[in-house]
C-alpha cells in the first residue's frame, strides 16, 4: 500500500519520462528483441563522420535521424533544431543502440528507426575512458568520460568530447568544416540498497557546421558521371573565399550581410532527470523529465542548378578574380545556390513516466508522456551564383548578390503540447506461439503565429495578398495570422512468433499509426492539407535460427498517405522560371528483406542483409502554373520514389584472433531516380568500410579503418529543371552539381580504458 501511495504521488506530481531498454538473451526459438534493432551500426556512416546514419524503411528519409538520449527526444522535431547538432556518440554514453519500427510507434507515435543513447552513470568504482582519433585530412578528436563514486551513495560522471574537422574538400572560407565541442556531467543517488536510482545530466552543446559537400561533374546520361575540368569531387572545395553573404531580411526587409563562418552554429542546453526504482511485485517504475533549451542559427547554401550566361544575362564579377575585374561581364558557366538564412529556436519541457511489470508469464507496461514545445524560425532566402570552378568566385545579378529574395521565405512562432498514454504486453502465450501487443493514444495541439497567404492548401485567391511570398516579401509589410489545431493521434501494434519446429518457425508484425501536421507544415504561404497521414506497416516471414545461423527473412508493405513537401518546379520552357509549391501526396512501398547473422566458427561473424523493395508515389498529381502561364496537369502515381533505392545490400564480416579483430563493411544502393518522371537516375554504388583493431593490454586498445575503400565518388543530386521533363536528350553529357560520399579515407583512433 505504500508503494502504491508513492506511485500514484510522483505519477501525479511528474505526469511524465521513458523507454524500457528490456532485453532478453536471444534463445532459440526466437528472434532478437522486438524493441530493439541488432546488427546495423548506426555511427558507420558513409556521408558524415559523427552524424548517425539514417535506415531505410522504404519511404522518404528525413533531415536527420531521429535521436534518443537517456529516454527523451535530443531535439523534440528534427527541425529547425537538427539533433545532430548537438548530439553524437561519445565516451560519456555507457550504451547506444537502435530502437526498432514498432517500439518507436508505441513511444513516439512515429513509424522509424530511433538512435538510443544512454549517459554513463556513476557508481562504486572508479572508471575512465579516453579516445583520441585522426585521420589523413588532419581530423582531431578527443573524447573523454570519467564516473565514480563520492560517498554515502552518491556518484558523478563527467564527459568532454572535442571534435575540428576540416574535412576533405579543404573550403576555403573556414579553417574547420565541424567544429563541436559537448559537455557532460551528471551525479546519482543509489536508493535503499540500489533498488533504485535518481540521476540529474546536464549537457552542453556548441557546433559550428559549415561544411559543404557539393561539386560539379557531368551527367553522362546513362546513369554514371565524370569530373568537370579537372574538379576533384571530395578534395576541391566549392565555395568562394569570400564568405560574405547579403540577403533580405525575412521579417524586417532590411538588407544583412553575414560572414558564412560565424552565421551557422548552434547551441544547446539541456537537464536531465530521471527516477528509477524497483517495486514490489517484481514492477519498476521509470521517470524521466527534461529542459531543453536550443538555437539554431543555419546559413545553408543548398545547391539550386547550373547554368550557362551569356553576356546579356546581367551576371558581373563581384569582385577582382583571377585577372577579372570587380563588375565586368561574366559568361560562361555558373552555379547557383539556394540560400536559406534560418534563425531557429527551441524550448522543451518533456516528460515521460513508464510503470513495467511481469507476472502470470505476461510482461507488461503502462506509460505516459506530456511534451510541451516552443519552437520558432525566421526563414529568408534568395538564390546567389558563383562561377563553376575550385574555389569559385561570387557573381552578381543586376548588380545584386542575391535575388529572387525570399520567394520561399517561412516565419512561424508556435507551441505544441502532446499527452500521450500507452501500454504494451508480451507472453509466451504456449510452447510455440508468443505475442506482444502496443497501443498508444495521443492528444497533440499545435497553434501559434505564422504569415498565411491561402488559409486553404486548395485556394486559387489569397486571402492575405500581402503575405503571397513575391521577391522581397517580408513580415513588417506584410500580415501575422494566427492558427490553433489539435487532433488524437491513435497508434497499434501487433506482433507474433509461432515456433514450428525447434529452431525455425514464422514471425508477423503490423503497426498503425497517425500523425497530423506539426509546426513547420505552417511555416509558408500556404495552410497545409490538414487531412491525417497514415502510416502502416505489416510484416510477415520466417526464422530459422541453430548453434552457428540466425537467420530471418520476410515480406513487407509500408505506405504513408498525405506526405506533405514545399518544393521548387522549374518551368519546362524557361530555366529561370521557378514556382514553390505544397506538394501532398502517398508513398507505398512493398519490399523483401533477408538478414542473416553466421557464427560457422570460432572468432569469426558474418552479417549480411538483403532488401529488394519496390518504393512508388501513390495519389500524386499536380498542375504547377508558370509565370508565362504555361501549365500542365502532371500524374506522377506508380513511378519510383526519387532518391529510394530499389536493392539495398549489406555485407559485415569480422574476425578475431589473439589481440587482432579484422572487420569489414561493404553496402550497396541501386539506381536511384533524380526526378519524378524516372526519366533520369544514378547508378548504384557501394560505400566501404574496413579496419583491424588491436588490444594491446587491458587498458589500451588502436585501431587503424579505411572509409570508402574503393574510392567511390556515390555522386547523388537533383535536376531542378529536369524533375518535370520526360525528354532526356538534352541531359546527355549535361553540367550539373551535386553531393557526394566521403573519399578515401584512412583513421586512426586509441583509446584507454581504466
Amino acid at each position: 500500500m505504500r508503494n502504491n501511495k508513492f506511485l500514484l504521488l510522483l505519477l501525479g506530481a511528474l505526469a511524465i519520462p521513458v523507454i524500457s531498454f528490456a532485453q532478453d538473451e536471444v534463445k532459440k526459438d526466437s528472434v532478437q528483441d522486438a524493441k530493439e534493432v541488432k546488427n546495423r551500426n548506426v555511427m558507420l556512416n558513409a556521408s558524415s563522420d559523427n552524424q548517425p546514419r539514417q535506415i531505410s524503411i522504404g519511404l522518404p528519409s528525413s533531415l536527420s535521424a531521429t535521436i534518443y538520449e537517456d529516454g527523451l527526444p535530443v531535439s523534440y522535431n528534427v527541425w529547425p533544431c537538427l539533433p545532430y547538432l548537438y548530439w553524437t556518440g561519445t565516451a560519456a554514453h555507457g550504451r547506444m543502440g537502435l530502437m526498432s519500427l514498432g517500439e518507436s510507434a508505441i513511444t513516439n507515435g512515429a513509424v522509424n528507426y530511433a538512435v538510443q543513447s544512454y549517459t554513463r552513470q556513476g557508481g562504486g568504482n572508479f572508471e575512465g575512458h579516453l579516445n583520441y582519433k585522426t585521420n589523413t585530412f588532419n581530423l582531431q578528436r578527443f573524447d573523454m568520460a570519467v564516473a565514480g563514486p563520492i560517498a554515502n551513495g552518491w556518484s558523478y560522471s563527467f564527459g568532454a568530447y572535442f571534435n575540428l574537422d576540416p574535412g576533405s574538400n579543404k573550403l576555403a572560407d573556414v579553417q574547420y568544416a565541424t567544429d563541436m565541442k559537448i559537455f557532460k556531467a551528471g551525479i546519482t543517488k543509489t536508493l535503499n540498497n540500489n533498488r533504485g536510482k535518481i540521476n540529474l545530466f546536464y549537457r552542453y552543446a556548441y557546433t559550428k557546421s559549415m561544411s559543404d559537400s557539393y561539386g560539379p561533374f557531368v551527367y553522362v546520361g546513362d546513369g554514371s558521371v565524370k569530373e568537370y575540368n579537372g574538379f576533384e569531387l571530395g578534395h576541391d572545395g566549392f565555395l568562394p573565399a569570400n564568405g560574405l553573404i547579403t540577403y533580405t531580411d525575412v521579417m524586417t526587409g532590411e538588407s544583412k550581410t553575414i560572414n558564412r563562418k560565424d552565421g551557422i552554429h548552434a547551441l544547446n542546453n539541456s537537464l536531465i532527470f530521471n527516477f528509477n526504482y524497483k517495486l514490489n511485485n517484481s514492477m519498476n517504475l521509470d521517470i524521466r523529465s527534461k529542459y531543453n533549451y536550443a538555437n539554431s542559427y543555419y546559413a545553408t547554401l543548398a545547391l539550386a542548378g547550373v547554368g550557362q550566361a551569356m553576356a546579356s544575362s546581367g551576371y558581373t564579377y563581384a569582385y577582382d578574380y583571377n585577372g577579372n575585374q570587380a563588375g565586368s561581364i561574366f559568361t560562361g558557366n555558373y552555379n547557383s545556390r539556394y540560400m536559406l538564412r534560418d534563425i531557429a529556436f527551441e524550448r522543451d519541457w518533456l516528460t515521460t513516466a513508464e510503470l513495467t511489470g511481469a507476472n502470470n508469464g505476461h510482461k507488461w507496461r503502462v506509460g505516459t508522456n506530456l511534451f510541451w514545445n516552443r519552437q520558432g524560425i525566421q526563414a529568408s532566402t534568395g538564390v546567389l551564383a558563383h562561377t563553376v570552378e575550385a574555389d569559385p568566385a561570387w557573381l552578381l545579378h543586376d548588380g545584386s548578390q542575391t535575388y529572387a529574395a525570399n520567394t520561399g521565405g517561412e516565419y512561424y512562432d508556435t507551441h505544441e503540447t502532446k499527452f500521450s498514454l500507452y501500454l504494451s504486453d508480451e507472453k509466451q502465450l504456449t510452447n510455440r506461439l508468443w505475442l506482444s501487443a502496443g497501443a498508444r493514444l495521443e492528444y497533440y495541439s499545435v497553434g501559434g503565429k505564422n504569415a498565411l497567404a491561402y488559409l486553404n492548401a486548395t485556394d486559387e485567391s489569397a486571402t492575405y495578398s500581402e503575405n503571397i511570398r513575391t521577391i522581397g516579401f517580408n513580415v513588417a509589410d506584410g500580415k501575422i495570422t494566427k492558427f490553433s489545431k489539435n487532433w488524437v493521434n491513435p497508434v497499434a501494434t501487433i506482433n507474433g512468433r509461432y515456433t514450428i519446429s525447434h529452431g525455425f518457425g514464422a514471425i508477423g508484425e503490423y503497426v498503425y499509426a497517425i500523425q497530423h501536421p506539426n509546426s513547420q507544415d505552417f511555416a509558408g504561404a500556404y495552410m497545409p492539407i490538414l487531412d491525417a497521414v497514415d502510416i502502416k506497416l505489416g510484416r510477415l516471414g520466417l526464422f530459422w535460427n541453430t548453434p552457428w545461423m540466425q537467420l530471418v527473412s520476410q515480406v513487407s508493405v509500408i505506405s504513408q498517405s498525405n506526405y506533405k513537401s514545399r518544393t521548387q518546379f522549374t518551368n519546362p520552357n524557361n530555366a529561370s522560371d521557378v514556382v514553390t509549391l505544397p506538394i501532398t501526396n502517398d508513398v507505398q512501398t512493398k519490399g523483401w528483406t533477408t538478414d542473416v547473422v553466421l557464427n560457422p566458427f570460432k572468432g569469426f561473424t558474418f552479417h549480411g542483409l538483403l532488401t529488394i523493395q519496390d518504393p512508388k508515389y501513390k495519389n500524386f498529381t499536380m498542375t504547377p502554373t508558370f509565370s508565362d502561364g504555361t501549365s500542365k496537369n502532371y500524374d506522377f502515381t506508380d513511378k519510383v520514389t526519387t532518391g529510394v533505392s530499389k536493392t539495398i545490400i549489406e555485407l559485415d564480416p569480422s574476425y578475431s584472433f589473439d589481440k587482432f579483430r579484422i572487420w569489414a563493411s561493404f553496402r550497396y544502393q541501386s539506381k536511384q531516380y533524380i526526378n519524378k518522371t524516372n526519366s533520369l537516375y544514378f547508378n548504384g554504388r557501394w560505400e566501404t568500410f574496413g579496419g583491424v583493431d588491436y588490444k594491446v593490454n587491458k587498458i589500451l586498445s588502436l585501431s587503424a579503418n579505411v572509409i570508402n575503400i574503393l574510392n567511390q565518388k556515390g555522386a547523388s543530386g537533383s535536376i531542378g529543371a529536369a524533375d518535370l521533363i520526360e525528354d532526356v536528350s538534352a541531359y546527355k553529357n549535361y553540367l550539373m552539381a551535386g553531393s557526394y560520399i566521403r573519399p578515401f579515407t584512412v583513421e586512426f583512433s586509441a583509446r584507454l580504458n581504466f
